[in-house]
């Protein structure tokens, strides 16, 4: 079902993002280890992360989904049409708008932060100390809501001309940044390291930015629009943010579940936060790279499809990517879930990170890791309204699923269920929303060839076998059970394929 993938014009895109996207992971876990040594599961560990996702929502909003959605099928259209002039003026007005919003939004974050953080941390009320500092680690990182606005409009338009690799390993320099710091920098004083990993969270984010400029120099798309008049007044920037508001408001509802899960958090006790973040940086792990990677490749492909009305080359490049994310995360779901426990404690298990911080942990990531195959699909479907310029639809899915999310945040805090219980909800939710979406795509004439379930069925008779593996009584290594389990699936896929199957 990958090979699919691989043999269409997206093969060079994915395997870019892929190999691009596994380097800064890969990272990223390296940075979660030292993260987990230095304050495991802790007040300061606590404090870092609710005050981290103040500046990462504007990342998620923008970086993750609405700016590209909105930017990229506009720009597209403006490249099919040769139209370079134009190019320059819509680049240097989006520049500008975004720049200027986000600037306002980050002096209020810094002057409105304990307000905000007693809003989404309303367990911290309780102790001075850890409210305080969260407040001031907030404080410290509010300069990353303008530095995510310059890099996400680099990204979008590097995505649109077809450059995949250094936008997707340029989150990398954010966990080199935070490496660089534990090893030469941090000196074991807890209150001194979440400051000094606060600051040079900021340098990462400035690096992430600049490793992008020179494509916008080599590509000519820099230009002097840049805060003049004709910025703000330009009709194709109208058409973005026209685009942008709704997209925005869809993807704000999904990050709204964050902050609902964060509260609910705060309120479960010490730990629960630090437990749901290293969960959810492990489950990311596998859908950035089958996931996140492929539908961010998907969205140009689809969108020249519809500047050009190849209507059938959007289906196909849908379920293309669909089924090439299916083949991987499936897998990936039976093996979180029957080895979470054994993977938390290989890469976390020392320092301030306890036993009691692995059973937290690796709670929550079984309950992720179950809502897998949906939160990539959600990324894949909504691409298909985005190429159609709709963002409507998967603002209205987006709402049904919210409350959803909800309703599983408040049982889990009612019944006491932990980390699991909260992450449960959130996987519910997305099941939710991928179904909803999936509903809508087939109701607007975009069916799944025959093949695709045909292949489907091959990838959960081999995630079957996988399971079998895992769960037999044998005493090995987890290293060894992944890579054995690994190469039992793919097996198991080539068998089925010569069967016909």
């Amino acid at each position: 079902m990958i090979k699919r993938i691989f043999n269409s014009p997206l093969k060079k895109g994915f395997a870019g993002v892929a190999v691009a996207t596994m380097f800064s992971r890969i990272l990223g876990l390296v940075r979660d280890v030292f993260m987990a040594k230095y304050f495991g599961t802790s007040m300061f560990a606590d404090a870092f992360y609710v005050a981290f996702r103040i500046p990462n929502l504007l990342r998620r909003l923008l970086g993750e989904g609405a700016l590209p959605a909105a930017l990229i099928p506009v720009y597209s259209e403006i490249l099919v049409k040769k139209e370079e002039e134009r190019g320059k003026k819509l680049v240097g007005g989006v520049f500008s708008f975004l720049f200027v919003i986000c600037f306002f939004i980050a002096v209020a974050g810094f002057i409105f932060a304990p307000a905000i953080v007693r809003i989404i941390a309303p367990g911290f009320a309780g102790n001075s100390e850890q409210f305080a500092l969260t407040v001031t680690l907030a404080r410290i990182m509010i300069p990353i809501l303008l530095l995510v606005t310059l890099s996400t409009v680099a990204m979008g338009i590097c995505n649109a001309r077809k450059y995949f690799f250094i936008p997707a390993i340029a989150p990398a320099f954010f966990n080199i940044s935070a490496i660089v710091f534990f090893l030469f920098f941090a000196q074991g004083s807890t209150g001194y390291d979440i400051r000094g990993i606060s600051v040079f969270a900021v340098i990462g984010f400035l690096l992430h930015f600049v490793v992008m400029v020179p494509i916008l120099f080599r590509e000519k798309v820099t230009s002097f629009y840049f805060f003049t008049k004709g910025a703000f007044s330009n009709p194709d920037v109208k058409r973005i943010v026209v685009l942008l508001i709704p997209a925005a408001v869809g993807l704000s509802v999904m990050q709204l579940n964050i902050f609902v899960d964060t509260i609910c958090a705060t309120l479960m006790g010490r730990g629960i936060v630090s437990s749901l973040f290293f969960a959810n940086r492990l489950y990311q792990l596998p859908l950035a790279l089958f996931g996140v990677s492929i539908s961010m490749v998907s969205l140009p492909f689809m969108s020249d499809a519809r500047a050009e009305n190849k209507t059938a080359l959007v289906g196909k490049n849908l379920f293309d990517s669909l089924g090439a994310s299916l083949f991987m995360l499936i897998p990936s779901t039976v093996g979180l879930i029957i080895l979470g426990r054994e993977i938390v404690s290989l890469l976390f298990e020392r320092g301030l990170f306890s036993a009691s911080s692995t059973d937290m942990t690796s709670a929550a990531l079984i309950y992720y890791s179950a809502g897998l195959a949906a939160f990539a699909g959600i990324r894949i479907f909504a691409n298909y309204f985005y190429s159609k310029k709709d963002m409507k639809t998967p603002v209205k899915i987006a709402v049904i699923s919210f409350f959803v999310n909800i309703a599983g945040d408040i049982a889990a805090l009612v019944f006491h269920l932990g980390p699991g219980g909260l992450a449960g909800a959130t996987s519910l939710a997305a099941v939710v929303n991928f179904t909803l979406l999936a509903v809508l795509v087939v109701k607007d004439g975009i069916r799944p060839p025959p093949s695709f379930f045909r292949k489907l069925y091959s990838v959960f008779i081999s995630s079957v076998c996988l399971a079998g593996f895992l769960l037999a009584p044998l005493h090995m290594h987890t290293l060894l059970k992944i890579a054995l389990g690994s190469g039992i699936y793919f097996v198991c896929t080539r068998l089925f394929k010569r069967e016909g199957v």
